[in-house]
């Protein structure tokens, strides 16, 4: 059967089925809007600690100008009221020696500028304390971050193959819902799901370090994954991992030719903000699931063993 006549049979398949799909197919535009709320809500965060440095900094210049002003008018009343007093005096002992009292004393009247010095030290320390306080707020952000950023790449990576399994449910015409799908998923079935997904991402991600193009064919060789499980709930996560890899020899580049068959559709999603995805992630899914299900009547003599045991899923 061919890519066209696939799509046709998937389109039938949906007709009266999108209502099952509605919540499942809506949630990566739910995800975008949570991940643009966090963005903006961590953006205006950081704004606002800058903010409160910029303004203890502004409080800082004024205080020392306010000391630096205060200091200057106390010396010139000091000094002028000094240099009155000095000239009274002149004129009624002539033995008064100025610098003698300035040697004695062993200070002048210039020493009260000490004081706007000790002010700026003061500040300077204040000021390091509070820079320090905003790296803190600063860390704590980037924490946060980082932890929002894991559980959205987990939740992605789960949600992938939550639609395979509503999309098998579709073919076979079972109902489904959201709620069916991730009960049976992840809480029936998560030892199985959640440790394949992990370990297929993580696979896929280590032969990409080698100039990506062997990441891309692990990807593809390990495409069939979620649907053997879901297909037989006997096989355990490396074992589907396993058959999966089997299963793809030979139709690796049929099954990159087949994803790349709906990248306008794939635009559409991405111009209309996830609003298409409504009808392109069943679209897709549905149509690959079928396009498995090729695969598996090409290589049925794989599964006589399965057949002999009982297991009538294949």
């Amino acid at each position: 059967m061919s890519r066209s006549e696939l799509k046709k049979k998937a389109q039938a398949h949906l007709h009266g089925h999108y209502g099952n799909w509605s919540w499942i197919a809506i949630l990566p535009c739910v995800a975008l809007f949570i991940y643009l709320f966090f963005t903006i809500v961590f953006f205006q965060s950081s704004t606002g600690v800058v903010d409160s440095s910029n303004d203890y900094k502004s409080w800082q210049d004024d205080y020392t100008k306010k000391s630096d002003r205060y200091t200057n008018e106390y010396q010139k009343g000091y000094e002028d009221g000094y240099s009155d007093g000095y000239d009274d005096g002149a004129y009624q002992d002539d033995s008064y020696d100025y610098e003698d009292e300035v040697g004695n004393n062993g200070k002048n009247l210039h020493s009260l500028s000490n004081t706007s010095s000790i002010v700026s030290l003061k500040n300077t320390t204040r000021g390091v304390t509070y820079q320090q306080t905003t790296t803190i707020k600063s860390s704590i952000s980037s924490f946060f971050a980082f932890l929002f950023g894991l559980v959205a790449i987990l939740a992605m990576i789960l949600y992938r193959g939550m639609i395979q399994w509503a999309a098998v449910d579709n073919v076979e015409r079972r109902e489904f819902n959201l709620k069916s799908v991730f009960t049976e998923f992840v809480l029936v079935n998560g030892r199985r799901t959640v440790v394949a997904n992990i370990l297929v991402t993580l696979y896929t991600f280590l032969w990409s370090l080698l100039f990506i193009i062997p990441g891309v064919i692990k990807q593809l060789s390990y495409g069939m994954t979620n649907y053997l499980l879901k297909k037989d709930p006997e096989l355990t996560a490396k074992e589907a991992m396993a058959l999966s890899q089997e299963l793809m020899k030979g139709y690796k580049l049929e099954y990159l030719i087949f994803s790349y068959s709906f990248i306008f559709w794939q635009f559409a999603v991405s111009f209309s903000f996830g609003l298409a995805s409504v009808y392109v992630i069943p679209y897709y899914s549905v149509t690959e699931a079928m396009f498995f299900d090729q695969i598996i009547e090409g290589k049925h003599y794989l599964f006589s063993q399965e057949k002999e045991a009982g297991f009538a899923d294949f």
